[in-house]
C-alpha cells in the first residue's frame, strides 16, 4: 500500500515538472544537435584545410630533419657521454645515498604510522560508529525517502521524457528534410552533372 502511495505521488509530480523540464531539455537538444552538425562540418574542413598539409609536411619534412639533426646525435651523445657518467654517479654516489635515505624513512614511517592510527584512526572510528552513522540514518528515514528521492525520481523521467521528444522532433524537422533534400534533389543533380561533363569531355576530347 505505502507502495502504491509512492508511485501515485511520484506520477503527479512528473505530471507537474514535465512542462518545466520540456520548456529547457526541448530547446538544449536542439541545441546540441546543431552543434555537433556544426562541429563535423568544421573538423573535415580543418582535415582537408590543416591536417593532411601538416602530416605531409611532418612526414617528408620535419621528420628527416629531425632524425638526422637531432635524435641521431643524441643517441650517440648518450651513448658515449651521458650514461656511462650516469651508470658511475649511480653506482657509487646515489646509491649509497639512497640505501641511507631508506633506513632513515622506514624508521620515520614506522613512528609516524604509529601515531597515525592512535592519534587519528582510532578517533575518526569512533566518531564514525557512534556520530555519523546514527545521524546518516536519521537523514535517510526522515528526508530521503519522504521527500527527495521521490522529486528528484519525477525530475528525472520529466528530463528523459524531454530528451526523446527533442529527438524525436530534431529527426523530423532536420533529420528527415536533408535525407530527403539529397536522394531527390543532391543525387539526381549530382548525376546530371557527371552525365553533362562526360558528353562535354567526349565532345572535346573525342
Amino acid at each position: 500500500m505505502e507502495q502504491r502511495q509512492q508511485q501515485g505521488g511520484g506520477g503527479c509530480l512528473v505530471a507537474v515538472v514535465r512542462p518545466v523540464v520540456v520548456a529547457v531539455v526541448v530547446p538544449l537538444r536542439l541545441l546540441w544537435e546543431l552543434v555537433l552538425l556544426i562541429a563535423r562540418g568544421i573538423g573535415w574542413v580543418c582535415d582537408k584545410v590543416l591536417v593532411r598539409p601538416l602530416r605531409l609536411l611532418w612526414r617528408y619534412v620535419l621528420e628527416p630533419l629531425l632524425r638526422w639533426l637531432v635524435v641521431i646525435p643524441l643517441s650517440r651523445l648518450w651513448r658515449w657521454v651521458v650514461r656511462p657518467t650516469l651508470e658511475w654517479l649511480w653506482r657509487w654516489v646515489l646509491a649509497p645515498i639512497g640505501r641511507g635515505v631508506r633506513a632513515v624513512a622506514v624508521g620515520l614511517g614506522r613512528g609516524v604510522s604509529w601515531l597515525a592510527w592512535y592519534l587519528v584512526a582510532v578517533p575518526a572510528r569512533a566518531v564514525w560508529r557512534w556520530i555519523l552513522v546514527p545521524l546518516g540514518k536519521g537523514l535517510y528515514y526522515g528526508l530521503w525517502r519522504p521527500v527527495l528521492f521521490p522529486v528528484l525520481r519525477a525530475l528525472w523521467l520529466a528530463f528523459v521524457w524531454a530528451w526523446r521528444l527533442g529527438g524525436r522532433i530534431w529527426r523530423f524537422t532536420v533529420v528527415r528534410p536533408c535525407r530527403w533534400v539529397r536522394r531527390q534533389v543532391w543525387w539526381p543533380v549530382k548525376a546530371e552533372i557527371r552525365r553533362v561533363a562526360r558528353e562535354v569531355r567526349r565532345t572535346l576530347l573525342g
